[in-house]
């Protein structure tokens, strides 16, 4: 069996074995911490990216979609069948559902039996947009009154992206928090790094190379605490305010440059 990938997969496939292989070279005959820190970079960093692209494509799709049932409803009410109702709105501009739409328009053209095309769309979309494609599949199957049903799921697709839009803005002061618990940790640090552990190895018998060899381990110890606590607050903070952790992500990578640049600037 062929197993196909699209560009996406085909880079993140890349990017994970190339992070496998310089972690793999670093240890056998490196052993350096930067290099180390870029390959980590490399194997989380790329596919946890095009995770969040896709994420954020999904979210524009859900919010669009509502506004493509409405257009069709209004096509429905005009006397044209469902499908002829969704080819008239293919000149319509609906964000990064607009593609979907095309792709749905040309298969239409061809042929390919209205049920299957909406099966295959619903297949790489979304829980959300697969429920409602269902229930637009069997109304369609039953004969019962499309325009009905499309007005309905649009009112409920709309009051839900109306609902998490309220509960990203209610909880912006826990999100807030989160990036202040943040910066007090990377203090915190930083006063062990520039003030505890000096003074330890001043009344510590050891050379001043060793010592100074102390203090290099616990700077790039801290340091990998830094970023570890920053990409995982970010997924919390994600969580918390989007309900899903990869909606963190762009948390995660502002508090891993932030926490980077303090870290290196301070210490």
């Amino acid at each position: 069996m062929r197993l196909k990938f699209d560009v996406h997969e085909q880079i993140i496939l890349i990017a994970i074995v190339m992070g496998i292989s310089l972690i793999t070279i670093n240890v056998l005959f490196f052993n350096s911490y930067q290099i180390g820190v870029f390959s980590v970079l490399i194997l989380i960093g790329v596919p946890t990216f095009f995770q969040y692209m896709k994420y954020k494509t999904d979210r524009e799709i859900e919010e669009k979609f509502p506004d493509f049932l409405r257009d069709v409803a209004e096509n429905v009410r005009t006397g044209m069948t469902l499908p002829q109702a969704v080819i008239s709105t293919k000149e319509t501009y609906y964000g990064a559902l607009t593609p979907h739409i095309k792709k749905i328009v040309i298969q239409i053209d061809w042929g390919v039996p209205f049920d299957k095309i909406l099966k295959d769309f619903s297949k790489k979309s979304t829980p959300v947009i697969q429920r409602t494609v269902s229930s637009i599949i069997e109304i369609h199957r039953s004969g019962g009154d499309i325009v009905e049903v499309f007005d309905s799921i649009g009112k409920s697709s709309l009051e839900i992206n109306k609902i998490k839009k309220e509960r990203s803005s209610t909880i912006y002061s826990q999100m807030l928090t989160g990036y202040i618990i943040f910066f007090i940790f990377i203090g915190v640090l930083i006063i062990l790094q520039v003030l505890l552990i000096p003074n330890i190895s001043s009344f510590s018998p050891l050379e001043a190379t060793e010592a100074q060899n102390i203090g290099s381990a616990y700077s790039n110890l801290f340091l990998m605490l830094v970023l570890i606590e920053g990409f995982f607050s970010g997924l919390v903070i994600g969580k918390m305010s989007e309900g899903t952790m990869i909606a963190g992500l762009k948390h995660s990578l502002v508090l891993l440059l932030l926490g980077y640049s303090v870290f290196s600037l301070f210490v």
